[in-house]
This record gives structure tokens, sequence and C-alpha cells, in this order.
């Protein structure tokens, strides 16, 4: 299954079951249909096993931001071996700006899951066979901003470098010094 999805901003839940349409049952062509027609319908042997190619919301971050955590789920295999599985996932959505060196702005967001595989009877009334994506937009944004050091921070920097130097080398020429002139002042006798 391929296939864009707008979904609420606030928060929500998308629902991904097997099944067939609901007009192929019903008893001698009326448009009655039992409770016992919907829940075999429902708990027929469907196995739910599912593999997640890609899931993202929004455009992709560039490269160099492959740590940030964007696509967990992506290429993941789920199998669910007992035939009435119902497969959940927990996203939380947090909105994220991108702002590049030139300006340009990429809008997105990342997400964290938590998964969980239920078992469900039917007759049980603990749900109905399926995978579900429950999600949850967080009230904070993260803004990623790239800069470039100027030359006033490289300056700062390579003075500190030679400071460093200069302070160890006349360490050692003290210390060399002091080496030298301890033997010499003990030979005079002194």
């Amino acid at each position: 299954m391929t296939g864009n999805v707008q979904l609420s901003s606030a928060g929500g839940n998308l629902h991904i079951a097997p099944g067939r349409d609901v007009s192929d049952i019903g008893s001698g062509g009326d448009s009655f249909i039992s409770i016992t027609d919907l829940l075999g319908l429902a708990f027929e042997k469907y196995n739910v096993t599912h593999t997640i190619q890609k899931l993202h919301f929004g455009p992709r971050l560039p490269e160099k931001m492959s740590n940030v955590e964007q696509q967990q789920l992506d290429g993941q295999v789920r199998t669910v071996k007992n035939v009435h599985g119902m497969y959940q996932y927990y996203l939380q959505i947090v909105p994220t700006r991108y702002v590049k060196l030139d300006g340009t702005t990429i809008t997105t967001n990342q997400m964290s899951v938590t998964e969980h595989m239920r078992i469900v009877k039917p007759g049980s009334g603990r749900g109905m066979p399926g995978v579900f994506f429950f999600y949850e937009v967080s009230p904070f944004h993260v803004i990623f901003e790239e800069n470039r050091r100027g030359w006033i921070r490289f300056f700062t920097s390579v003075c500190a470098i030679v400071g460093g130097v200069y302070t160890v080398l006349g360490m050692i020429d003290k210390t060399y010094y002091m080496y030298t002139r301890g033997d010499t002042s003990r030979n005079l006798g002194l």
C-alpha cells in the first residue's frame, strides 16, 4: 500500500485493517447486515505481517543530519504469528525547522516510536486485527540552524594554541635548566 495522508495537526490515528467491501456481505441481496456477519468479516484469518518501506511526516532532512530520528520505522519488518493480531504504533511527532546557511528553510517533523503487539480474539472486546498508528503532535518545536564561525573565533583559537605551546615549552625549559644547573653546582662544590 502506498499513499499520502493528510493528518490533523492536533493528533489522531490511522488504521490499516484487512477486510472486504461491506456490500459483498448480506443475505440474499438484501442490504441488511447482521452483527454476526460484521464480526465474521473482521475476524477472518488475515495475517497482518507488514513491512514499512517509508514512513515520514514532511520532507526529509539533509543527509548530514542523519543522526536525527526521522526515519525510525523505514525498512522495518514486523511478523505477526497469531492471525488475530493488532499491531499498534504510538508516534510522538516533533515539529522541526532546519535553516541552511543560505537562509533556505525546511519545515518537517521528527518522530519517536513506541510499538506494541496485542493479540485479539473474536468476542473479547479488545479490538480488531490490523495495524494502527496513533500519533500525537508535541507542543515543542526543534530548530536546527547552520552557522559559520567567523575569523575572530579562528584567530582566538590560534592564539590559545600558540599560548599553550609557549607555556608548555617554558615549563620544559625551566625543568631542563634547573636539572642541568643543579648538576653543575654539585660538580663545582658550591
